[in-house]
């Protein structure tokens, strides 16, 4: 009887421990703060996902306050506390998310930490920038590889796929905002594609058969198209400074367009070229080269191919540029020598005012 009651004594003793109140209020915190953390779903009012975009460079703390202010997390120091329990902070990875509705915080962190995970990237390629450019442009915004964008541009076996004549894309990736999705296979040459298939879409059945009236070739389209684009971003003026060039080339004159000495300067676009610039020795140099340059020497948009396609009628033949992004028109040589001298004027006196600063 005596071991027995002994016995007893130890096993209400050790309930007595089990239930004590300090272990059980600490385990139910852990249990909850656990819950909190990891499990707790993040509800939003509305049912539509969520789009989120994470810059390149961006830090935990940061991505956690776009969530938050976006409804995505109602509260973004529990998403900050398990990020970094677990070291997620050092492994965010840029990108345009696309997040259900009711993911828990463990859930968002695995999504934009985890390389295979599905996510998209919007970028917006500006009209008139060559493949080099393009390139540039997106690895910076997107991670991928500039040179290897630029050799699949020019991709002999990729070239005969799309039916593109030339040695490279220039001229035939259509500027336009792009919603990239990574993770999902998209590299530089699906990328490339993917801009093709765009300019492929734009240049319709209408704009066609304007081409064929007209005697243009897709390759002269564009070449003219992109030296517009290169000229201004003035829209008004486009068609005229494409009746300008169309009006040299009837005369038999020399384009003499800035532009094309600019594509293959050795050393890159200037801001101001110099006489001795105008004589450098190549195919695409109009000044030294009558009629169009062998190809385009940029990716032009919509306004300069139809621009392009329809250039106004009138009498210029030449053009200079006043500073402001507009252009001075002339019928005579004599007239355009005094619209480069006032734009000569100008140039002089806006590097008189940067060096007296």
């Amino acid at each position: 009887m005596k071991f027995k009651s002994y016995d007893y004594l130890v096993k209400i003793k050790m309930t007595k421990q089990i239930i004590n109140p300090a272990v059980f209020i600490v385990s139910f915190l852990f249990l909850f703060s656990f819950h909190y953390l990891f499990l707790t779903k993040n509800y939003r009012n509305s049912n539509d996902d969520a789009i989120i975009k994470i810059t390149k460079g961006e830090n935990l703390r940061s991505v956690a306050l776009k969530l938050e202010q976006n409804n995505i997390i109602f509260n973004k120091t529990a998403l900050l506390i398990l990020g970094r329990l677990f070291s997620f902070q050092s492994n965010i990875l840029p990108g345009q998310y696309i997040i259900d509705n009711g993911l828990s915080n463990l859930e968002i962190l695995r999504l934009i930490t985890d390389p295979s995970a599905s996510r998209t990237v919007l970028v917006t390629v500006p009209e008139g920038l060559t493949i080099r450019q393009i390139g540039r442009l997106l690895e910076r915004q997107v991670g991928t590889d500039s040179a290897r964008f630029v050799e699949e541009a020019k991709n002999d076996s990729l070239l005969k796929i799309l039916g593109v004549p030339g040695v490279n894309l220039e001229g035939y990736l259509f500027p336009n905002t792009y919603q990239i999705s990574l993770g999902a296979g998209n590299n530089e040459r699906e990328i490339v594609k993917i801009m093709f298939a765009e300019f492929r879409k734009r240049i319709n059945t209408d704009i066609r058969e304007d081409m064929k009236k007209k005697k243009l070739s897709m390759t002269e389209l564009i070449t003219m198209a992109s030296i517009i684009e290169a000229e201004t971003k003035f829209e008004p003026e486009k068609k005229t400074i494409a009746g300008v060039y169309y009006n040299r080339m009837k005369k038999g004159m020399k384009l003499e367009a800035d532009p094309t000495v600019q594509y293959v300067l050795p050393g890159g676009p200037k801001k101001r070229l110099l006489f001795s610039d105008l004589k450098f020795s190549s195919p695409y140099n109009t000044y030294i080269n009558k009629g169009l340059p062998p190809g385009p020497i940029n990716n032009p948009g919509m306004s300069s191919i139809i621009a392009a396609l329809n250039p106004e009628k009138h009498n210029f033949l030449y053009f200079a540029a006043k500073g402001d992004g507009s252009h001075r028109f002339a019928e005579t040589f004599e007239e355009h020598k005094k619209n480069a001298e006032l734009y000569r004027k100008y140039m002089d006196q806006l590097e008189k005012e940067k060096g007296n600063k």
